[in-house]
């Protein structure tokens, strides 16, 4: 299964026009690097740099975030040389976010608490997070 098939239907459409639309204007590459996460994986990322090696990616307990529920994405240019361009200018990240805001969505470039310029998240994922809070839906 594809990074983009892990998300949910409506919002990896979302994110191919997001790709799309962000390649045109940067005129690099784009590639989903994360997509629906399990609760396990995203307890993984959380004890990174807490009660595990590495440096802290993410703040977002397992259940906390919209890659649990298939509505994040994360997102990177490529170089020309096929690896990714982490370390691409801001006002390449800028671009990506801004056309995502464009869009309806949300950018971990503008988040407060951390800084998380690959993120794209649905903006109304947390109707999800209630639900599955509620009983209502099951994630895994």
């Amino acid at each position: 299964m594809t990074r983009i098939e892990t998300l949910e239907p409506e919002f990896a459409e979302k994110i191919k026009l997001l790709i799309k639309a962000t390649e045109m204007a940067t005129q690099l590459k784009w590639i989903i690097t994360s997509g629906r996460r399990t609760m396990a994986e995203q307890l993984k990322l959380y004890e990174q740099g807490r009660t595990a090696p590495g440096k802290v990616v993410t703040n977002a307990r397992p259940g906390s975030s919209a890659h649990n529920f298939g509505l994040a994405a994360d997102l990177a240019p490529m170089r020309r040389d096929g690896r990714i361009w982490w370390e691409a200018p801001k006002s390449v990240w800028q671009k990506m976010a801004d056309l995502a805001r464009e869009m309806g969505m949300v950018s971990g470039f503008y988040f407060k608490t951390i800084y998380d310029a690959p993120h794209v998240e649905d903006a109304g994922w947390k109707t999800v997070q209630a639900k599955w809070k509620a009983g209502e839906i099951h994630v895994s």
